[in-house]
């Protein structure tokens, strides 16, 4: 029994195996596994390509980030050089007018001085006007460049012996535009100290006295004319009593 029912699973799948290959066509076979090969082919030929593609552009990138840097380096750089030659005008200009405007217009001030009662009346006051000028001018120059060049200026302190001694602070300047700010400030109060003198001469050898005067010293002509204010009315009321 059990022989007759293996032959006969025998001959059943024998059928089978024979029935499958009838309905398989060989050409169609060929056919398929031509144009698979085909089709893996220009897949591989197409990532080959893209591959090249993406380290084209990498290496494109790279190019391109290297530029910008060189770039910005090169505007930093232009940037610097811009405002240095720009605060060595500034320092330049301040130089001019230390050296040789401002001490002009201070000789020209005391050559408007005329010699007679108004010109030594006003001595004193104009002599004050060119100390502190000149305290003044002396100090800004050379604060100018050590705080443009080097970015530190020297106060002068006491140490722990009591000597007398120079110390150098440090300042963090951001960048050439303050740098700029800072030398542009000191050369325009270097230019106001010499326009001042120079209509100060002029006002010298214009202004009445009076008005050359309350130019001078407004607060000392606004005391002395209140006190002769006061003088005029104490004797008007003195002659109505």
């Amino acid at each position: 029994m059990k022989l007759r029912i293996v032959s006969c699973i025998i001959l059943l799948g024998t059928a089978f195996g024979h029935t499958y290959a009838q309905q398989t066509d060989p050409a169609l076979c060929a056919a398929v596994e031509q144009q698979t090969l085909m089709l893996q082919s220009l897949y591989n030929k197409r990532n080959k390509t893209q591959q090249k593609i993406i380290a084209a552009e990498a290496a494109v990138t790279v190019a391109m980030d290297r530029v910008h840097h060189v770039e910005n380096k090169m505007l930093d750089y232009l940037s610097n050089v811009q405002g240095a030659m720009q605060n060595l005008y500034q320092i330049k200009r301040a130089g001019e007018l230390v050296a040789v405007e401002i001490p002009s217009n201070i000789k020209l001030v005391r050559q408007s001085i005329p010699g007679h009662l108004k010109g030594t009346a006003i001595t004193a006051l104009v002599s004050d006007r060119i100390k502190d000028v000149t305290m003044e001018m002396t100090s800004l120059l050379p604060f100018m460049k050590q705080l443009v060049t080097s970015g530190s200026y020297n106060v002068d302190d006491v140490d722990e012996h009591g000597n007398s001694v120079t110390k150098s602070h440090k300042v963090n300047l951001l960048n050439s535009a303050e740098r700029y700010y800072v030398a542009n400030n000191i050369v325009s109060k270097l230019e106001s100290i010499n326009l001042s003198l120079y209509l100060m001469a002029w006002e010298i050898r214009t202004y009445s006295w009076m008005a050359l005067w309350y130019g001078l010293d407004p607060d000392g002509w606004l005391a002395i004319m209140s006190g002769k204010n006061i003088v005029e009315g104490l004797i008007n009321d003195w002659k109505y009593l």
